[in-house]
């Protein structure tokens, strides 16, 4: 869907100069899916659910998940994974893109979280490097934690959203982090994402009511 699809890609293309590994292009796909969750592969591939769009209150907070995203790759966490994992040979044919076949083909989650699952450093490593990136693209990184606010209070009535944080510290633990983080960044002027985010949560079939 153009809508939905430009939407995201013009939130990665706002991130993406601010990386903190130049030279990695970022490649994105958008599934339809009721997950609340997003990735990054080693190498740049990226994938966004539905089910994040739908649940985030502007393209901001969008922006704040995909940092943190995208942070892993640039930090190559992903690649230090797969060597601990699955071994060094695994992580040659990933860094010759194999992996994009793998997006193409859609592999299941099982295989995908081989690719992307992080410890805790790794993930408030991630976290960090990601509000950085949101400061240097005059994006406002608090969202990223108002986000984890919307997960924290979703709680059990959101199982998706619960499997996506069973595996990163705690959202206290993430908030805190994000907040004082801002707290010791230089003066930014933010500016919004240009996005009608009323149109694709409309294309989502989003019902007005959730968006209170």
């Amino acid at each position: 869907d153009p809508i939905i699809v430009g939407a995201c890609q013009k939130i990665v293309d706002r991130l993406s100069p601010h990386a903190d590994l130049k030279g990695l292009k970022f490649e994105l796909k958008v599934v339809d899916s009721s997950t609340v969750n997003a990735f990054c592969l080693p190498g740049g591939k990226m994938v966004i659910y539905t089910g994040l769009l739908k649940r985030a209150e502007n393209p901001e907070q969008v922006a704040g998940v995909l940092s943190h995203e995208m942070a892993h790759a640039t930090r190559r966490h992903g690649l230090q994974r797969i060597t601990q994992s699955l071994g060094v040979i695994v992580a040659i044919e990933v860094l010759i893109g194999d992996v994009g076949g793998l997006v193409a083909l859609g592999v299941e989650l099982g295989k995908t979280a081989a690719l992307t699952s992080y410890g805790r450093e790794q993930e408030i490593e991630a976290d960090v490097v990601g509000v950085k990136m949101l400061h240097d693209a005059a994006i406002d990184p608090l969202e990223l934690a108002n986000f984890f606010e919307l997960m924290k209070k979703d709680g059990l009535d959101v199982p998706d959203a619960i499997k996506w944080v069973a595996s990163h510290p705690q959202h206290d633990v993430r908030i805190s982090t994000i907040r004082g983080e801002v707290a010791n960044l230089g003066p930014q002027e933010y500016r919004a994402i240009d996005v009608n985010w009323d149109e694709v949560r409309k294309q989502l079939n989003v019902p007005e009511k959730a968006a209170e």
